[in-house]
């Protein structure tokens, strides 16, 4: 790996404020985080949330094709509300479909996390996320479609994103130390403008169980693709462990499509 710098590409929200620093905080020597944005409107009801999530999906594209040109190893679109509501299926699609465009593995942070999960071998999980209830309620939906059996949840109900990118480590370790973890495999906190990465070691020693986070698990599936191998940090569970081969393979480009820039 370290023959050569590795570069991951992250599509972010335009108002998401977490992910490039906390990325930049913990990926390892030798690997550089390059981004782009897309367009998000903030929102002043609730029942306005989901459509203006989903009206991202639009700008996707052409923001991994940029990345791509950068000739980076992988991309995450780094929304994991932006991806799950779509439904599990069109999540999976559209990571195979911009796969073969642009030939470079395309993840999304619904995708990872799910990957996660099977990495941690955990089936029931206990879920933390600062999400409104309607956005919450997609999010325990993917999962369940997924195959894992949500046990209980925490919502906050924010509803501007700016304003989840706002709060602290704290809030985000204290929605998952609040969490009923009996007969829960893993701890999962969803949002990628959540920050999450500097709380989870403490998490998973409060409550006795892994877990995983939407950036932890962007970062790690990211990495994992580019060749980074090896413990990582932050030193929790999930970052010691390999990419599942049904994810490797799944996320791998077909041979001889898409075309990436030098």
């Amino acid at each position: 790996m370290y023959g050569r710098r590795a570069r991951v590409g992250v599509v972010v929200p335009a108002t998401n404020t977490t992910v490039e620093p906390e990325f930049a905080a913990h990926a390892p020597a030798g690997v550089a985080v390059l981004a782009t944005r897309v367009p998000v409107a903030e929102v002043d009801r609730p029942e306005d949330k989901v459509a203006s999530l989903l009206a991202m999906r639009d700008g996707v594209d052409a923001a991994v094709a940029q990345l791509a040109s950068a000739g980076v190893d992988a991309v995450a679109y780094a929304c994991t509300s932006g991806s799950f509501l779509a439904g599990l299926e069109e999540d999976r699609a559209m990571c195979a479909r911009l796969t073969e465009r642009h030939g470079v593995p395309v993840v999304t942070a619904s995708s990872a996390l799910t990957t996660a999960l099977t990495a941690l071998s955990a089936n029931r999980v206990a879920v933390a996320t600062p999400y409104v209830a309607a956005v919450a309620d997609g999010a325990a939906d993917y999962l369940a479609r997924a195959g894992y059996e949500v046990v209980s949840r925490n919502d906050l109900h924010v509803l501007s994103n700016l304003a989840k990118g706002r709060l602290e480590p704290t809030a985000s370790y204290l929605a998952a130390r609040d969490l009923d973890v009996t007969g829960a495999d893993a701890v999962v906190i969803s949002c990628t403008n959540w920050r999450t990465l500097d709380a989870l070691v403490a998490v998973e020693t409060d409550t006795g169980r892994a877990a995983v986070s939407s950036n932890l698990a962007t970062l790690w599936a990211l990495l994992r693709l580019a060749g980074v191998d090896g413990p990582l940090s932050p030193g929790s569970a999930l970052m010691s462990l390999p990419l599942p081969e049904s994810a490797r393979t799944g996320w791998a480009v077909p041979v001889g499509t898409g075309v990436r820039g030098g």
